[in-house]
């Protein structure tokens, strides 16, 4: 079935709003995850379950959504290809030193079934250093940067707008989240270090 461009882009932003709303409702921090038959059968495996579930529906979203005649809007030629290549070098290594002190088995739940090292960092407290001591979201902040350096389409920049603001209010949530958690440890956090773009100025 053709698609007008107006149902097309309309199409575009509800799966990717969908997926959202699914992803949000299913982390363990969410309805979902913290409802009691999660917690007393499900708690082991569910951050192994969440992360097959997001990557399927994801892979779901993608395969659905319609790319009939979309329109070119911007792309990295030339000399800019390099300035690509940076940033998505850039967004690499920030995904690279945050997983540095994060256990990436233990984060995708995949340690449970044996996949992965089960020791490496996995701290119990605040993390306030290596990148966190420049950056609070350097996933997030990964995330857009992998977003807007791609060459967009009309769908693309739907897409982008709708993943941008999801990973923008996620950090705000994780934030709120750590506020109850940590208190005056993660307001102090916040008052030195930014969330979104690096520093290192440290104030005196």
């Amino acid at each position: 079935m053709d698609l007008s461009q107006s149902e097309r882009l309309m199409t575009t932003a509800a799966l990717w709003i969908a997926w959202c709303v699914v992803h949000s409702l299913l982390n363990s921090e969410g309805p979902i995850g913290r409802t009691r038959f999660v917690s007393e059968y499900l708690r082991p495996y569910y951050r192994l379950l969440y992360s097959i579930v997001a990557a399927g529906t994801l892979a779901l979203v993608l395969w659905l959504i319609p790319t009939q005649a979309e329109a070119h809007i911007w792309s990295w030629q030339g000399p800019l290809r390099f300035i690509q290549a940076f940033l998505w070098a850039v967004a690499a290594a920030m995904f690279y030193f945050s997983f540095k002190w994060i256990n990436i088995w233990r984060f995708l739940g995949l340690h449970v079934a044996g996949i992965g090292s089960r020791r490496g960092p996995d701290p119990a407290g605040l993390v306030t250093w290596g990148i966190y001591g420049v950056i609070r979201h350097p996933q997030f902040l990964a995330g857009l940067i992998i977003l807007w350096s791609r060459d967009l389409t009309d769908n693309a920049l739907v897409t982008n707008t709708v993943l941008s603001l999801y990973l923008i209010l996620g950090a705000r949530i994780e934030e709120k989240r750590l506020l109850v958690k940590y208190g005056d440890e993660y307001r102090m956090y916040m008052s030195n270090v930014p969330g979104f773009v690096p520093t290192w100025h440290r104030p005196s």
